[in-house]
């Protein structure tokens, strides 16, 4: 399911492409996001606005989006991109993603191999047996001089994910691994 919930102040959006089921959005107000609801499940009417934009941002696959209509800003691209370790599960990307041809801000990544809905994790990590660490060695990196701007995620066939521009690869506690 995908599309666009409307309302007064805010519109809410929803990508089941994109959804790893982390549920920030359904604990984070269950009156807006309702889980398990028979027909609509998103009701942006029941809360504030900046209760909606927050959980929204928190969602770290990007699948739930919003257009506010209230004057308040949109989205922003993060100060510092990153892409966070998952143990045992996906990259979790927060940067200016340009990923054929689309902008977004959040994303997660499959980096086991064996999703069926690459680049993005459907969770495939949990039934194959995908075992990583995300607490790797760290490294002695200088700073970068720019921490922000496009980062440009190109996938390949079955194989590794290219990705281009400033980034900080950090752990699932944030500590960082690598600059690039």
């Amino acid at each position: 399911m995908a599309g666009m919930v409307e309302s007064d102040k805010i519109d809410v959006g929803f990508s089941g492409k994109r959804c790893i089921h982390s549920r920030n959005c359904v604990l984070g107000d269950p009156h807006v996001f309702v889980p398990n609801a028979p027909g609509q499940w998103i009701h942006p009417e029941a809360a504030s606005v900046e209760k909606i934009v927050a959980i929204a941002e928190s969602c770290p696959s990007g699948a739930i989006t919003y257009v506010r209509k209230d004057g308040g800003p949109q989205e922003q691209a993060p100060v510092v991109n990153t892409v966070r370790l998952r143990e045992n599960g996906p990259l979790a990307v927060h940067a200016e993603i340009v990923l054929d041809g689309e902008t977004s801000y959040r994303a997660t990544l499959c980096r086991c191999g064996a999703s069926e809905n690459k680049p993005f994790c459907d969770g495939s990590h949990n039934k194959s047996g995908f075992a990583a660490t995300g607490e790797p060695q760290l490294k002695d990196t200088p700073a970068l001089e720019a921490r922000n701007g496009p980062l440009k995620v190109t996938p390949t066939t079955n194989g590794p994910l290219k990705l281009e521009g400033n980034l900080e690869i950090v752990t699932g506690t944030g500590h960082t691994v690598d600059r690039t």
